[in-house]
């Protein structure tokens, strides 16, 4: 695949799992205070599905940033085909 490619990719991945991380980060934020609010079992339920949902998302792009940068090195570390050489 071309370098330029899987540069765009990269960064559109990245780009989704900071968003992904920063969603976690909120929810955790108002999972701290849901013992003050009305109904606290059913809103802890509803936000540790979410929580876990957004887990496996975070995994999974984390995997796919990590395909991407490895299969950038190797690129860069494999040689140029010469088609002059024929």
């Amino acid at each position: 695949m071309k370098s330029r490619i899987i540069k765009r990719r990269l960064v559109k991945a990245r780009s989704a799992l900071n968003q992904t991380i920063q969603k976690i980060l909120d929810i955790s934020r108002i999972k701290k205070t849901i013992p003050y609010a009305e109904n606290p079992e059913v809103k802890e339920a509803g936000i540790s599905e979410e929580l876990w949902l957004l887990n496996k998302l975070a995994k999974q792009q984390a995997q796919l940033v990590r395909h991407y940068e490895t299969t950038l090195t190797e690129d860069k570390m494999m040689p140029p085909k010469n088609n002059f050489l024929r």
